[in-house]
């Protein structure tokens, strides 16, 4: 019931960004039946772990931290900052105080300061609020289903879709009553990013934040870009130029293709779906290629041998490209591909026309294109 969860983060996820002009902060307060043991302080920055950490003692610990500026930061006991358990905080400038009831305990650890991290556990408060909602219709979907309730497992779903809606506005108006907050950058980045919502939605989320008192932030900057290179792959817009080489060595850019309607078809030899699909281009292909239409493909492919193969297997005349990375093709993340057979319709000025043409549809395109 894949469709059923939240597309929403619920994990913090730790990122990169952009250097700012610094402060200090300290991190004090008390931690119980821990004396002795190491608490360790994480966050990151430009895509590197920092670590700092401290000695309990007394069950007391007072450190100062050093942050570019207001920023996601976690403790835990260990050195692996992936390491659960943990707890996150955001930090200002000034104290951060913290209550660790138990060495057991530390995800629920009690944390005041600044102004970003009362926004932030404003925000924690409304999240598992809704967190514990999905989880009650989780538990009653399964139920249904264990009893082959149909009716009730629809209705299910749709208090599912319903929530889902209701998570979504539920951040944009957080977001809207928070504009100067770099939490609330974060959270766009992080809950509002995802690759199944229409990028209008993370606009508009963007539209609410404060330029004046965020732009030159870690969050804001981290969006803005995403956004821009988002807009690369979208129906309407530009398409994001790139640079890859054939079998052969040749480095081909979508640019050499102005001027003429290009499919950006994204396959694999080892994908199924694609290699099903491959007749349908290769028809598209014969029989639109001499009015200004052709195919750049791009394999998922690590092997190259296998690779060459399937060209020649499928008979697929037209150009191909790939870096041989698989999964990591940077051709395929710059489009955001995470899942093949994909492909977008390219038209002769590079503004992405349509997607996931697949079956009749692509043909079917090309004929109105064509005969218009």
């Amino acid at each position: 019931m894949k469709a059923h969860f939240l597309i929403f983060g619920f994990c913090f996820q730790m990122l990169n960004g952009i250097a700012g002009n610094g402060f200090t902060f300290t991190l004090k307060g008390s931690v119980k039946s821990a004396d002795g043991s190491v608490l360790y302080i994480h966050h990151k920055w430009n895509d590197v772990y920092f670590k700092d950490s401290v000695i309990i003692r007394k069950s007391k610990i007072n450190v100062k931290l050093q942050s570019e500026e207001p920023n996601l930061y976690w403790f835990s006991y260990a050195s692996n900052p992936e390491a659960q358990p943990m707890c996150f905080f955001f930090c200002d400038p000034g104290e951060i105080s913290v209550d660790i009831k138990s060495k057991d305990s530390i995800a629920y650890s009690a944390i005041s300061g600044g102004t970003s991290q009362q926004v932030y556990m404003q925000y924690r408060i409304m999240q598992a609020q809704i967190v514990a909602t999905q989880m009650a219709l989780q538990s009653a979907y399964q139920e249904a289903a264990q009893r082959a309730d149909q009716t009730k497992m629809n209705q299910i779903s749709q208090e599912f879709n319903n929530l889902n809606t209701h998570y979504l506005n539920s951040i944009k108006a957080f977001v809207k009553s928070n504009p100067s907050s770099p939490v609330s950058a974060y959270i766009i980045y992080t809950d509002l990013s995802h690759p199944s919502l229409p990028l209008s939605e993370t606009q508009e989320a963007f539209s609410h934040l404060n330029t004046t008192a965020l732009k030159n932030t870690k969050f804001y900057t981290l969006i803005e870009s995403k956004i821009n290179k988002a807009q690369g792959s979208t129906v309407g817009f530009k398409a994001n130029d790139f640079k890859q080489n054939t079998p052969e060595g040749k480095s081909i850019s979508l640019s050499d293709f102005k001027g003429k309607y290009v499919l950006l078809d994204f396959w694999a030899s080892w994908c199924r779906p694609c290699r099903m699909e491959n007749p349908n281009v290769v028809a598209a292909y014969q029989k639109f290629k001499d009015k200004g239409f052709t195919v750049l493909g791009i394999s998922m492919d690590s092997n190259k041998e296998a690779w060459l193969n399937a060209i020649k297997q499928d008979q697929l005349t037209w150009t191909q490209v790939s870096d041989l990375k698989g999964w990591s093709n940077e051709v395929g993340q710059l489009y955001g591909v995470g899942s093949i057979p994909q492909n977008f319709l390219i038209g002769p000025d590079g503004i992405i026309i349509a997607k996931e043409l697949r079956g009749s549809a692509l043909e079917q395109k090309l004929s109105e294109l064509f005969n218009n």
